[in-house]
């Protein structure tokens, strides 16, 4: 396909993240593309200034910028309110709502599917909906929307062999695997590692820092723990030491020096991809991660990090222990994190589309 017009649609943009890197890498591989999006902070993303070509109506919401999954039913009603007509592709970075956008007659919807709509297939990952008013009814509702708008999507492309797998559970559709951009332009430090392992992340429950700071305390390990969220204050009561100390929020220049020198970078989350530990290997840092999901398939055991089964603290434990008797190759580390390139991504998706 050669295609004239191509729309960029995003859930949201209101802070970055993966799904942020690839609405990023897609404009660089179409120059001229255009984004919809239900709620766009230009604070956040200044560079998108004369990119975006129309919002909805939450938009004028102020508060949503920072806040937008307060109102969770809109979001569908907001998505399918983008007017997309005289565009013959459309390319939606969604794990949400993205995909819902209505077709222009004629176009063709390709979907890079983050996950399955996290709020309606991974419920648990997220109880706080089903514990609101009427919230069963309202993920029932949103399931069967999720399910209706898969009509309008002609290809899906999964950011992993795990997320395809439940695109096909839950969509029972086919999908083409293409990794995210990690884009890996730093490079290890040429000092020695220090004595201290590291994570970093949103502080919430599925991300199981929990696993990381009582395997740590365990074994009097010093562990270093970057980000903010809803789990800070119970990880603070488990720490209950000296071995683990809170960063809170850190730039991404700090946050490269920290994967630099860290002894290892700990990843015990179930996540549909990962981005962490392939920053890790381009830094020259081993991972020990949690072996399922999409760290099953970035990280090589034995080779990048190690891997462990099941999601307790003592498998994390045995699996800290291994890594310390592995001698670990810079070069093996950082040349794993260039198969996850922004130039890859590019090049796949441009070859994507052109077969179609």
């Amino acid at each position: 396909m050669q295609p004239k017009r191509v729309a960029i649609v995003a859930d949201w943009l209101t802070s970055r993240g993966g799904a942020e890197r690839v609405i990023a890498a897609l404009l660089e591989a179409f120059p001229r593309a255009k984004i919809f999006t239900t709620v766009y902070n230009p604070a956040v993303f200044p560079e998108y200034k004369g990119r975006v070509a129309a919002t909805s109506l939450l938009q004028k919401i102020p508060f949503l910028n920072r806040r937008h999954q307060l109102l969770l039913p809109l979001l569908p009603i907001a998505v399918g309110s983008l007017n997309l007509s005289g565009f013959d592709l459309i390319i939606s970075s969604s794990s949400a709502v993205g995909k819902g956008i209505k077709k222009p007659t004629g176009a063709v919807h390709i979907c890079y599917c983050h996950t399955p709509m996290r709020y309606v297939w991974q419920t648990k990952t997220d109880r706080r909906l089903i514990r609101l008013p009427l919230g069963r009814l309202l993920i029932n509702w949103l399931k069967k929307w999720d399910l209706k708008t898969n009509q309008g999507v002609d290809y899906f492309i999964a950011n992993s062999r795990y997320t395809a797998a439940r695109i096909t559970k839950n969509y029972h559709r086919h999908s083409t695997v293409i990794y995210p951009p990690v884009e890996p332009s730093h490079k290890p430090a040429p000092s020695e590692k220090e004595d201290f392992y590291f994570a970093v992340s949103r502080l919430t429950p599925y991300k199981r820092f929990d696993l990381a700071v009582l395997a740590c305390r365990k074994l009097g390990r010093k562990l270093l723990i970057a980000g903010e969220g809803p789990e800070l204050g119970k990880l603070k009561e488990i720490a209950a030491g000296k071995e683990t100390e809170f960063l809170g929020r850190i730039s991404d220049k700090e946050k490269i020096k920290y994967l630099q020198a860290a002894r290892a970078v700990i990843f015990p989350a179930e996540e549909d991809f990962g981005i962490v530990p392939i920053e890790a290997m381009a830094c020259g840092t081993p991972v020990v991660a949690f072996g399922r999901g999409g760290a099953r398939e970035t990280v090589r055991d034995g080779q990048t990090g190690v891997l462990f089964i099941k999601q307790n603290v003592a498998e994390l434990v045995r699996a800290i222990k291994r890594l310390d008797k592995i001698s670990f190759q810079r070069e093996r580390l950082t040349s794993q994190a260039r198969r996850f390139s922004k130039a890859q991504f590019i090049r796949k998706i441009k070859k994507f589309v052109e077969k179609i």
